[in-house]
């Protein structure tokens, strides 16, 4: 019998999308920040930037715009204009942070992992509660490869101590439904509005968590 999304052993969720109602912030990040500097954007900007991590979004746009700085400074600048939206005003997705708590109290270990700046995560998730539940939080810059490769999903099973085959990821992403296949994880979609390939992903996921309304 198909086990159900509460009968694994540990539950491993992305943050922006999935925990967090956040997405619109990442959206016109890098785009408003190329025009606070003078630069014009390319219209493919965020469908080249959708798999990069943080530090090679930064090496993109030195290498594409001709910036004369090190990736960190402009992570650092990325950081701030997120930070004061993640401290104060970014919204949980209430139905997948009901969630946690229903698998913290039933003994199930939990992590992150998330492509989101490491101080944004923590205060975001100090402000609604959460941080608590959680034993690990994975950054995507912490890996090699991102989201669509096994790595870091293979990572997060084996910092909760467990087999991947007894872990399930959370996830609004459809580029991450890859690497979590190959890592032998347990995929469950978790809807979010901004997601284009939400019918595909739907469709190849082992379970569906959250619907339009």
């Amino acid at each position: 019998m198909k086990k159900s999304i509460r009968d694994y052993e540990g539950a491993i969720f992305d943050l922006d999308g999935t925990l967090i109602d956040s997405m619109h912030v990442w959206d016109h990040l890098c785009r408003d920040w190329l025009l606070d500097q003078g630069k014009k954007p390319e219209a493919v900007l965020e469908k080249d930037m959708a798999l990069m991590t943080l530090t090679q979004g930064a090496e993109y746009v030195i290498r594409c715009y001709g910036f004369d700085c090190s990736p960190g400074e402009i992570i650092g600048q990325w950081e701030e204009m997120t930070l004061e939206y993640y401290r104060t005003t970014v919204a949980l997705k209430k139905e997948t942070a009901d969630l946690v708590r229903e698998l913290y109290d039933a003994g199930r270990a939990l992590a992150v992992v998330t492509s989101c700046f490491p101080a944004a995560c923590e205060v975001v998730l100090q402000r609604h509660g959460l941080r608590h539940f959680f034993s690990t939080l994975l950054y995507t810059d912490e890996a090699a490869r991102d989201k669509s490769f096994p790595d870091i999903w293979r990572a997060a099973a084996k910092r909760l101590g467990l087999e991947p085959a007894g872990c399930i990821v959370f996830e609004d992403a459809y580029h991450a439904l890859k690497g979590v296949r190959e890592a032998g994880i347990a995929f469950a979609a978790v809807y979010d509005d901004t997601c284009a390939e939400w019918e595909l992903m739907k469709a190849e996921a082992d379970w569906i968590f959250g619907s339009p309304e």
